[in-house]
């Protein structure tokens, strides 16, 4: 929802495409460890089988967004030469620091990029990590930390974008922070969180997810504060895994944010989200156009119509599209 209200208003609310990366590589980390970490410590995982399933989820609706978008700047006079757009069909464009390579057609589709270069390093970073102990993790947190201060601060502003926001080497800080987040969550502190908070009632447990929610909308207003090299990335890794993290440990408990997560529209649209996420672009697009020929002027109509639109097309493509290669796949794994 972040990432489609900071293209659908602009410049203005950059911090919500900011977040949304931000918490989604940091759970991706957290997710994936929680998924696989107990199979890749007894090694039965197999990261070629893995990396193939993961590119064949959301490979295909990306090639059908990228062109589509390619057919519509075409429409309008802006064309692309080759070299721009095989980054972009290869999933390498955010490794390129500038975005007349990165933010091509379906500009949001960087971001696969990055994920996929998350899930090649996965295993080896997964097992690198928790081999270390706690000190040895702090010291060499302090010195990527600095490391990364310098980095910001010594790289022209106008590199921030395609180095500190989009570059998977620099995002990759947001995947380990998920790495060890699931590890902090199967500790004995993280065990004694979830006990604590099982003693607490409806009441208490509601005042902290709300807590949690509005300590992440206050980064919006420390974002206006700090300079775009801080509050495009690094302002969120010390909010958004605590807010990981509890959210976690009350995912089965009574608060009143829990349960209305779980509420069945609410996972029918968390089902559907990337599906939502490759598709926002082009959907806001050709439901700008069509309202400029229409002479549509309402916000709240045209809105309406592109929340209509994109939510039946994620749910027809995930349908059709990723739920026919599973079970392509799932016949395959039973021949």
């Amino acid at each position: 929802m972040l990432m489609v209200l900071s293209h659908v208003i602009g410049k203005a609310f950059d911090y919500g495409g900011e977040c949304a990366v931000s918490f989604f590589f940091i759970l991706s980390g957290f997710v994936l460890s929680l998924a696989y970490g107990r199979k890749i410590s007894q090694d039965q995982f197999c990261p070629r089988r893995f990396l193939i399933q993961q590119f064949m989820k959301f490979y295909p609706l990306h090639l059908l967004t990228f062109l589509f978008m390619v057919v519509l700047d075409a429409r309008l006079g802006v064309y692309y030469e080759w070299y721009r757009l095989l980054p972009n069909i290869l999933l390498l464009q955010s490794w390129i620091p500038h975005d007349s390579f990165y933010f091509v057609a379906n500009g949001s589709s960087w971001f696969l990029c990055d994920v996929m270069f998350f899930y090649a390093v996965f295993k080896p970073l997964y097992l690198f990590l928790n081999r270390q102990s706690c000190r040895r993790l702090l010291l060499m947190g302090a010195v990527l930390v600095l490391g990364y201060l310098v980095l910001a601060f010594s790289i022209p502003l106008s590199s921030v974008n395609s180095i500190l926001y989009a570059s998977p080497l620099t995002r990759l800080i947001d995947f380990i922070i998920g790495i060890l987040l699931y590890r902090v969550y199967v500790s004995s502190w993280g065990t004694g969180l979830e006990h604590w908070l099982q003693r607490q009632n409806i009441a208490v447990l509601t005042t902290i997810e709300t807590a949690l929610i509005l300590s992440v909308a206050a980064l919006f207003f420390v974002g206006q504060a700090l300079t775009i090299r801080l509050a495009c990335t690094s302002m969120y890794w010390f909010v958004m895994p605590v807010f990981i993290l509890v959210f976690a440990k009350t995912d089965t408990l009574n608060g009143l944010i829990s349960r209305l997560l779980h509420h069945p529209a609410l996972l029918w649209l968390g089902g559907i989200s990337f599906e939502i996420f490759l598709l926002h672009m082009p959907v806001i697009r050709v439901v700008k156009s069509l309202s400029v020929s229409l002479g549509i002027t309402s916000p709240i109509l045209i809105g309406a119509a592109t929340a209509l639109i994109m939510v039946l097309l994620s749910y027809l493509a995930k349908r059709y599209l990723r739920g026919r290669l599973r079970s392509q796949n799932r016949m395959k794994d039973e021949r």
